[in-house]
């Protein structure tokens, strides 16, 4: 049995972002029909182009359901009254095709505007966590510390 990954992200985006940009995120959404033209990884040598963060359905591997959402983020308005793109990811990736997400990944985070933390991959083999955290730079895949050595803070709602 192969390992996979949930990927789970969310950023915001400009509220400008270019068109092709925008086409070409809402096509991995599965959203909208596939550009002319896709920069978001050299797919060819993947074995060709897949809607790589379509959801709306329940994923083959974690519990919970693989999803995708593209808004308006209307209630947190820029300084300037634009309003940002947020985006909320959530799929499950196999092992084979780990390489190629996190290239789009990649190219994602290059238009996205949040700094920081943005998101987690877990290993279902492993049961490993990493955090996704973007910088100026690019981003990193960040250990979590593990499961024998975490600090518990309980949580009552009394």
């Amino acid at each position: 049995m192969s390992d996979c990954y949930d990927l789970f992200l969310t950023v915001d985006l400009p509220p400008d972002l270019p068109e092709p940009v925008l086409q070409e995120l809402r096509w991995l959404l599965g959203q909208a029909d596939m550009p002319a033209e896709l920069k978001s990884t050299d797919w060819e040598s993947w074995g060709g182009p897949w809607q790589a963060f379509a959801g709306g359905s329940a994923s083959h591997s974690f519990d919970g359901a693989d999803v995708s959402l593209l808004v308006r983020a209307v209630d947190r308005s820029n300084l300037d009254g634009s309003e940002p793109w947020a985006l909320t990811i959530r799929t499950c990736v196999h092992e084979d095709d780990f390489g190629v997400m996190m290239e789009v990944v990649g190219w994602l985070l290059r238009h996205a505007t949040t700094q920081g933390w943005v998101g987690f991959v877990r290993d279902s083999g492993l049961g490993q966590v990493q955090h996704l955290v973007r910088h100026e730079d690019g981003f990193d895949l960040v250990d979590v510390r593990p499961a024998d050595r975490q600090e518990r803070v309980p949580w009552s709602s009394r």
